[in-house]
């Protein structure tokens, strides 16, 4: 049985939506229409199609298994256009937010880790080419990324982490512990209420600003640090290094960045090789 080839032409503006999201998910054409065709093929809501010079055509691969799933559903749910199904599959897809059309391009992913906090078993997840072995404890939404963060403990760097779902290509359950459970739930606790994917919480930053960069700090709202009290030119944020990073290093002489030194030296080691690369 060969895979299925699919055609069919969407407005532009769907077209522009899509292909942002294969793009923001770093994934292939035919993956993305079968994960979405897995985890949808019975959701499908109808609209209304008018033909346009504008119009994209989209074209696809269903896979052997998948196109057995169609088969079976066309006499079932009365099915009589191709075309006008996959159109509407996609339509009602792009409907919804990103972060719910994330999860349903990850079903699977994101399915398999929901049962594995339930039964709080340890996971092996593969993230960006790297294995590894976690206690998941909850899925967060941001309002500034709209993506799907996974929360979780790293036993092999004995730490807290965060996940994008996006970015994790497999999910083993492990059924039988082989770490002692690490728990703390009162800073899970807080992680969850004050959820910052940079894992910010408890971490202060001291920094000096001018007074441009007092004008730039209320302004500058992307990747911000929880503000905790101001005394005179001096700040105190909320932060982890990475996140003060991304966002100070915008700033250039307009903010010094004074504790912790071990932040002060990594943006000092990072403005040193800028300036080497003028030379």
């Amino acid at each position: 049985m060969n895979d299925k080839k699919i055609r069919f032409t969407v407005p532009n503006f769907v077209n522009e939506i899509t292909f942002r999201d294969i793009e923001n998910f770093d994934i292939k054409i035919n993956s993305f229409f079968n994960r979405l065709f897995t985890s949808s093929y019975t959701n499908v809501d109808k609209y209304p199609f008018k033909k346009s010079s504008d119009n994209k055509k989209i074209q696809f691969n269903l896979n052997k298994k998948n196109k057995l799933i169609y088969e079976n559903l066309l006499p079932k749910n009365m099915i009589q256009n191709e075309s006008e199904y996959f159109r509407d599959l996609i339509r009602t897809y792009i409907s919804q937010p990103h972060y719910k059309r994330e999860r349903k391009i990850f079903y699977s992913e994101y399915e398999s880790i929901q049962k594995s906090i339930q039964r709080k078993e340890e996971i092996l997840i593969t993230h960006m080419g790297n294995d590894y072995i976690v206690e998941p404890y909850f899925f967060k939404v941001t309002s500034e990324e709209k993506n799907n963060f996974l929360f979780c403990w790293i036993y092999g760097k004995e730490e807290y982490g965060v996940f994008n779902l996006s970015r994790i290509s497999k999910v083993i359950s492990i059924r039988f512990r082989k770490n002692k459970r690490y728990l703390d739930l009162d800073y899970i606790d807080k992680v969850h209420k004050n959820f910052d994917p940079f894992l910010s919480y408890g971490n202060i930053v001291k920094i000096k600003l001018t007074d441009l960069g007092k004008a730039w700090f209320k302004r500058i709202n992307h990747y911000k640090p929880t503000l905790i009290k101001i005394e005179g030119d001096i700040y105190y944020c909320e932060s982890s290094d990475r996140k003060a990073i991304l966002y100070f290093s915008r700033f250039y002489e307009e903010v010094e960045i004074l504790e912790p030194f071990s932040l002060r030296k990594k943006i000092k080691t990072l403005l040193e090789d800028t300036l080497s690369q003028y030379r």
